[in-house]
């Protein structure tokens, strides 16, 4: 059961990872808290490594659409590489031994979560979502992406997701790509993010591989239907459940 169960938790982070740029943490870390029993540490560390392989099946797909920025896609995953080191340093030496600590972290990331995307939401509702691309469209900086990735890495290093929701807003904002091409160049960067991330957890201890794989076999599966489904639909409703999701997790975990 805990197999079968690893695996439609991967599926389901998977489909909605490659609609919404996100790798599928968001999804992963609540539940293999709440269906596999894990606790906040070993949760953060089996659900990053599992992200690499929704990173590497929903970058493949979007860039078969054509998606992917390759070039911003590997500025954006070099910084997230400097991130994630002192990230999970961080990591091992106090906020795995302090659940508490963690587990408001994790509370106040899905709050952040939550009111994100409802601003998104409420922009996307009244066709504003896309208001500043044209602008950041004519600059383009070396400095900044990289600063995007090592934000990023920082928050997987020490909360264990992919870092899709910093990302996709970001490349929209220095590049002025689309959503959708944001979409794709944010799971792309995620590859080396996550890689990098899930192989210094490995090597602490924290991943329960076999739970790590099976739900990386999910979200390989999954996130070739999101990407399917991300170029059919718009994510309006997709993102309103998010909303209510991370509201609900954001009081469970501060509560």
């Amino acid at each position: 059961m805990i197999d079968l169960l690893s695996v439609l938790i991967g599926i389901l982070a998977g489909i909605l990872g490659a609609v919404l740029g996100i790798g599928g943490g968001v999804i992963m870390l609540p539940l293999s808290g709440l269906l596999l029993g894990f606790d906040a540490a070993t949760a953060v560390s089996t659900t990053l490594f599992a992200v690499f392989f929704t990173a590497v099946s929903g970058a493949y797909g979007h860039f078969k659409s054509g998606h992917v920025k390759i070039k911003e896609g590997l500025l954006v995953g070099a910084g997230g590489i400097i991130g994630m080191v002192p990230a999970s340093w961080l990591f091992k030496q106090y906020l795995s031994t302090n659940i508490e600590l963690l587990e408001s972290l994790l509370g106040f990331l899905f709050l952040f979560f939550a009111l994100r995307m409802t601003v998104n939401l409420i922009k996307e509702w009244q066709g504003k979502a896309n208001q500043h691309e044209k602008v950041a469209a004519q600059r383009y900086s070396y400095v900044k992406p990289i600063f995007l990735g090592t934000i990023t890495g920082m928050f997987s290093g020490i909360l264990g997701i992919g870092g899709g929701f910093i990302m996709v807003p970001g490349l929209m904002l220095f590049f002025g790509i689309t959503p959708i091409q944001a979409v794709g160049t944010s799971l792309f960067a995620m590859i080396a993010i996550s890689g990098v991330g899930g192989l210094i957890k490995l090597s602490q201890g924290f991943v329960v591989l076999r739970a790590g794989i099976l739900l990386g076999v999910g979200t390989i599966m999954g996130a070739q239907l999101g990407v399917m489904i991300s170029n059919r639909i718009k994510p309006l409703v997709f993102k309103a459940l998010f909303t209510l999701l991370f509201f609900y997790l954001a009081v469970t975990y501060l509560v």
